[in-house]
């Protein structure tokens, strides 16, 4: 699938225009409906065991934790996902990318890195929180950094 672009300064920056051949329609309404769905998840609040919704914006990792996940927020809250890091790679097109085998981490939370032992990236966050990105993710995190 080939794609292309046409800029126009006279369109509203709050509309895009597709233009494709019919046969993918299908393919296209379900782009729009992941594009414009929400961008939060369900967690639970272990002090009060109710379910909350939380901005993916506010995430700042998620770190496995056996059949479920932890979600530590910007603020130092932390909650429980029922889900495994496996569920959540979708959360990559969001800026939340695997880090290593038990971390998701959000781009956007990050305030510096270095370059650590066996080719790994030390990295440091903007709540303080440091972090091992491994060797094997290490190049594709660089890349969306730089």
């Amino acid at each position: 699938m080939k794609f292309s672009y046409i800029w126009k300064k006279n369109k509203p920056s709050s509309e895009v225009e597709i233009i494709s051949n019919p046969s993918n329609k299908e393919l296209l309404l379900k782009f729009e409906q992941r594009f414009l769905q929400s961008m939060t998840l369900n967690a639970t609040d272990l002090k009060t065991n109710r379910q909350v919704v939380i901005e993916l914006n506010d995430i700042e990792a998620i770190e496995a934790a056996g059949h479920f996940s932890n979600l530590f927020l910007i603020d130092g809250t932390k909650l429980i996902l029922n889900k495994i890091l496996k569920e959540l790679s979708y959360l990559e097109s969001f800026g939340l990318v695997r880090i290593n085998n038990s971390h998701i981490l959000n781009l956007t939370q990050i305030h510096s890195f270095v370059s650590g032992s066996h080719a790994r990236l030390e990295v440091m966050t903007k709540q303080h929180n440091k972090y091992i990105v491994s060797r094997h993710y290490a190049k594709s995190i660089k890349e969306r950094l730089l």
